[in-house]
């Protein structure tokens, strides 16, 4: 098998334009082949770029002539051996980096339990449900907390910054539960809300046909020690043995950090809080693209800032084309946001978090300093939107122009429960709130009507990463070699891929040492 990269089409290309392609690169008429990798590239025109898998041989001579775009292929697969003769984990969270855990270590073997503070997707979408229609929060099942983590009610963005070839493995896995064909080889891949509530009840239903058992509304308090190793997991519903057990939190984890914190070494690290910002879909598009074309995606941007002379820099992040803004608060009288799309991503409007750094140094420098200052700016933001969990949103042209505003524009937030107008100037320090006003206009260079005058901002962005890091030897504390801390709520990874893999590599620890 070979694979050839670098073959660039028009975007309405057609399958058998491709085909036709790759038969005149290899010289060839007998062959099948697959996608491998899809990227779209609009600097010079509108062009796919692909990778594709050949499943033929080819000549010398045409190899040497293809040399810098032809290489063979050998498929890595992963094996996982219980080494060790581990018999029993609990997971701690059913995000994918507990997910991933529980399923690695289960098929080769181990048996798992997964506890899981919040409820399982169906009753959790009703909790949510319940939240943007009546404003009743669940501080437990939210957007938060629950089965298939955070992520779950996200864009369902898959990149990951990660080399590592095991990341492939995690896309099967989600497309053999139901995930779309395509996140195997584009280059920007995303699942989409609700296809990824789905897929993530496909997991669950493997998960207990192999043996592993879910145990939800079941909330970690404390933990007990024996021989300088853990002895067990105390719940509110119980007590729990295992030989292994793995701390897959998520990043808004605060009761569970303050009290792990006398026990396991912990540290401040920097994260990011803003707000959220929304345009037209079709602005969007039309700034990347140039053209109106509706055979073509929807389109994103991702952004930068910084100025040396500045504290902070600014970045866009969880962009969500055709997508909403929803609320993500995890403690009462406490507000912050998130975005969310469907996988058609055909929603009226685009958002992205617009944020700005904060190091430890900012915040206090103590171990839960990022905590404590997440939940001021979070209360601060409740109080603003007038209660009842509503959103205080504003005008990009006021906020820029420091005055409240008191009328919409052409855009109209997503926000729901509700929203209220007003100014967000009061929420943040002058320092993040210069950044932020500079971000906004330095983006509108590289994307022209970023700083469109009725863009909408919505406070506020608060749980961009983990403001906390648990300090970990490989994949364990450095306390406990039992105690294993994983994914995004230990620090150690940022989205849905870089979680599941790293709950992938922990079970790989655990089986193999």
């Amino acid at each position: 098998m070979i694979i050839l990269r670098n073959i660039k089409l028009p975007f309405d290309a057609s399958k058998e334009d491709l085909f036709k392609k790759v038969k005149n690169l290899i010289k060839k008429d007998d062959f099948s082949y697959s996608i491998y990798k899809r990227s779209l590239d609009a600097r010079d025109g509108i062009f796919y770029v692909y990778q594709v898998l050949v499943d033929t041989d080819v000549s010398p001579q045409i190899f040497n002539k293809l040399k810098n775009n032809i290489s063979y292929y050998n498929e890595e697969k992963l094996i996982l051996y219980n080494k060790n003769k581990v018999k029993s984990a609990l997971v701690v969270g059913a995000g994918p980096a507990g997910l991933f855990c529980a399923y690695s270590l289960l098929k080769a073997g181990v048996g798992v339990k997964i506890i899981e503070r919040g409820d399982d997707i169906d009753t959790r979408m009703e909790k949510i449900k319940n939240l943007m229609q009546n404003s009743i929060l669940d501080e437990n099942s939210n957007i938060s907390f629950g089965e298939g983590g955070a992520g779950t009610f996200s864009d369902g963005k898959l990149t990951s910054r990660s080399k590592d070839k095991r990341s492939r493995k995690i896309f099967e896995i989600l497309v053999d539960h139901g995930g779309p064909s395509e996140i195997l080889y584009d280059a920007m891949p995303h699942i989409g809300t609700d296809v990824l509530r789905n897929v993530i009840k496909n997991i669950r239903k493997s998960i207990l046909k192999m043996g592993g058992e879910f145990y939800f509304r079941t909330k970690f308090i404390d933990l007990k020690f024996e021989d300088g190793k853990v002895k067990s997991l105390i719940t509110d519903k119980g007590e729990f043995e295992a030989c292994q057990y793995i701390l897959a939190l998520g990043n808004s984890s605060r009761d569970t950090f303050s009290f792990l914190n006398k026990y396991i070494s912990l540290e401040a690290k920097p994260f990011a809080l803003g707000f959220r910002i929304e345009h037209l879909q079709s602005d969007i598009n039309f700034s990347q693209y140039k053209i109106k074309n509706e055979s073509l995606p929807q389109a994103s941007y991702a952004l930068t800032y910084s100025k040396k002379e500045n504290p902070h820099s600014a970045y866009t992040f969880c962009m969500c084309p055709g997508g909403y803004v929803v609320p993500s608060a995890s403690e009462k009288n406490r507000l912050c946001v998130n975005g969310m799309s469907e996988h058609k991503r055909n929603g009226i409007n685009a958002n992205s978090a617009l944020v700005c750094t904060v190091s430890p140094d900012f915040y206090g420098n103590s171990p839960l300093g990022g905590i404590d200052f997440q939940r001021k700016i979070e209360e601060r933001a409740f109080i603003l939107g007038g209660g009842k969990y509503f959103a205080p949103v504003q005008k990009v042209c006021d906020f820029l122009a420091d005055k409240e505003s008191t009328s919409l524009g052409k855009i109209i937030p997503t926000y729901k429960p509700g929203y209220k107008l007003t100014s967000l100037n009061d929420i943040y320090s002058p320092s993040i709130n210069k950044v932020l006003k500079e971000a906004i206009l330095s983006m509108d260079k590289k994307l022209h009507g970023f700083a469109n005058n009725d863009a909408i901002l919505t406070g506020v962005e608060t749980r961009t990463s983990s403001p906390v890091r648990i300090l970990r030897k490989d994949y364990h504390t450095l306390e406990y070699n039992n105690l294993r801390p994983i994914g995004e709520g230990a620090g150690f990874a940022g989205g849905i891929v870089s979680s599941a893999l790293d709950g992938l590599k922990c079970a790989i620890e655990i089986l193999e040492g």
